[in-house]
């Protein structure tokens, strides 16, 4: 496997959580996208976040999609016009799941020549924000879908068919993401 770098997306603006939910801190006092950003920084370099610049004591690069706002698929487009030119798999999280590298490790293993390795949810939906992508693969999709403006992020799963699309079941809780305070308390943070 070549060079492996990470997209975390960090770019909502919490409508249904009600506050700033990337802020959250654990019982650790580390906060949601710190969690999330050290997680996959143990097996990619360079991460890259895409949304506001917050205070993050890890050596991260920051992108904004753009227009600002545009939502996962245009802030996936930007954080891959951000990558290095010799990286050849991208880890891609969302911000607001803690537990997403978890499922790092067994993504890069079953990858292999496939152009996507994702997780599973317990609904049995692909994830595609807890995934790792083959970088050719995925810069060739993102072509033709523009800034990605509130387009699903899901038409890039769809879009890397018939390549080979490889889900693992999530048993790490991986996909598990906070949407409500419900969440947040369930996956330990307040």
């Amino acid at each position: 496997m070549g060079s492996v770098a990470a997209i975390v997306i960090a770019g909502g603006e919490s409508r249904r959580f009600g506050s700033d939910k990337l802020d959250l801190r654990d019982a650790r006092g580390r906060t949601l996208l710190y969690v999330t950003v050290e997680g996959v920084a143990r097996v990619a370099d360079p991460v890259i976040v895409v949304g506001p610049q917050r205070e993050l004591s890890t050596d991260v690069t920051w992108v904004r999609e753009m227009p600002v706002g545009g939502g996962p698929c245009a802030a996936l487009i930007a954080g891959v016009a951000a990558l290095p030119l010799d990286a050849t798999h991208v880890v891609v999280l969302a911000g607001d799941a803690p537990r997403g590298a978890d499922a790092v490790p067994a993504l890069l293993t079953v990858i292999d020549d496939g152009a996507v390795a994702t997780v599973l949810d317990t609904a049995g939906r692909e994830q595609p924000l807890t995934a790792v992508y083959a970088v050719p693969h995925l810069r060739e999709v993102l072509k033709p879908l523009g800034d990605g403006a509130n387009q699903s992020v899901r038409v890039v799963l769809d879009a890397l068919r018939p390549r080979t699309v490889i889900s693992l079941i999530d048993a790490w809780g991986a996909s598990d993401d906070i949407d409500v305070a419900e969440d947040a308390q369930r996956l330990g943070f307040d």
